[in-house]
């Protein structure tokens, strides 16, 4: 093979031939004879078929680093009769069929192998009521989805609004009607992650778990026992379970929930206080008034 390099300084600008060697007039007319003898060779179309290949490679690499691939392939396996005609969905209750629809996200004529079925996933689950999902591709065009539903643990009041939550917290539902679901109810910020663990905690306490209407969170620190005559019981930031169990055995003892109380605070550990309502506060006050005559009349 021949390789002519150009000189670099003066003289002649084709020099020097294979091994460097001077070419005269005559050997510098053979040599390009020689090469267009070589090109002459060349098959016809060789350049045509090379250009639509590197073209094509061009186009390929093109579609690639765009970000069209799937595109392409989308409408290649469409074409083929792999488009999605079917979804078969099941599990839902509460979430509608329009509502797994929009999550799953099929366009029209989308083709089943370029589907992302983890990524529908990953959009189903999203879903409020959603716990469980699973999403399958079934060829030639049918796309399976199986969901299983969240379980309303409780009712959740905050800000004048009612949530439906599960037992992880997790709110499934906005703006309910407490009538239509009779749940426990938790109020307060916060309420929710911590819902489980304060119900479990009243739940044990048998003496007082059917007269409980509802549990505040104050702070997101601790709880507020309320029962359904309006008695409320703070219970302290720490060990509410024993203090708790405290007031059950005392009403147990001597009725003491049943008096005319408002307010049993728990909240100072060495000490309980118990606040009157109006109403026991004046028939103390009267008791009290009474007694105070009576011993008076006793020393005149």
């Amino acid at each position: 093979m021949r390789s002519v390099r150009r000189q670099s300084r003066g003289g002649n600008a084709w020099s020097q031939g294979a091994g460097g060697l001077p070419i005269g007039r005559s050997r510098r007319r053979r040599f390009f004879s020689a090469m267009i003898a070589e090109l002459e060779a060349v098959p016809r179309g060789t350049g045509t078929a090379g250009a639509v290949t590197f073209l094509g490679l061009t186009l390929v690499y093109a579609i690639a680093v765009g970000g069209h691939w799937s595109t392409v392939v989308d409408a290649a396996t469409a074409n083929s009769g792999f488009a999605i005609t079917a979804v078969k969905m099941s599990g839902q209750a509460e979430t509608s069929d329009s509502a797994l629809l929009a999550a799953l996200g099929i366009d029209p004529g989308v083709s089943l192998v370029a589907f992302d079925a983890a990524e529908a996933r990953d959009r189903v689950m999203a879903l409020p009521w959603i716990d469980t999902a699973s999403v399958q591709k079934l060829y030639p065009g049918t796309l399976s989805v199986t969901v299983t539903e969240r379980t309303p643990f409780a009712l959740w009041l905050n800000h004048g609004r009612y949530f439906l939550i599960d037992n992880t917290g997790r709110v499934i539902a906005e703006d309910v009607d407490p009538a239509e679901h009779p749940l426990p109810l938790v109020a307060g910020d916060g309420a929710p992650p911590k819902a489980r663990e304060a119900l479990a905690m009243v739940d044990s306490e048998p003496g007082i778990g059917k007269q409980v209407r509802g549990l505040v969170r104050i702070g997101d620190r601790r709880w507020d026992v309320v029962l359904k005559d309006g008695v409320v019981i703070r219970l302290p930031e720490k060990d509410p379970e024993t203090a708790l169990a405290s007031v059950v055995q005392l009403d147990a003892e001597n009725g003491l929930l049943k008096r005319d109380i408002a307010v049993v605070d728990l909240r100072l550990p060495d000490r309980m206080v118990v606040r009157l309502t109006k109403t026991g506060a004046d028939a103390r006050r009267e008791a009290l008034a009474k007694k105070t005559s009576k011993s008076k009349g006793a020393d005149t």
